[in-house]
């Protein structure tokens, strides 16, 4: 597992992006921020990929109960957008 910077993982995001082992992304060196952990690695367990995006959605909506945002105004508004969105394409 590498351990590297913010700095770091901003200056070369591409190598890290490729990276085949977890990294563990620091401020400074020191405080650690989050772990990075690629799951388009076919190595990857699918245990870990489901967990993953688990995690993720689970945010997501926390973070749009939050807000107030329910789920037929998003379907609405993408409905919208999708309607404007093909006549722009017409």
């Amino acid at each position: 597992m590498q351990v590297i910077t913010v700095q770091e993982f901003h200056d070369h995001v591409g190598k890290w992006l490729k990276a085949k082992e977890p990294v563990v992304i620091t401020r400074y060196g020191k405080e650690p921020l989050g772990v990075y952990y690629s799951t388009s690695s076919k190595d990857t367990p699918k245990e870990i990929r489901w967990a993953i995006f688990e995690a993720l959605t689970d945010r997501i909506a926390q973070t749009l109960k939050r807000k107030g945002v329910s789920e037929r105004a998003i379907l609405q508004d993408f409905a919208e957008w999708r309607k404007s969105h093909r006549k722009a394409r017409s």
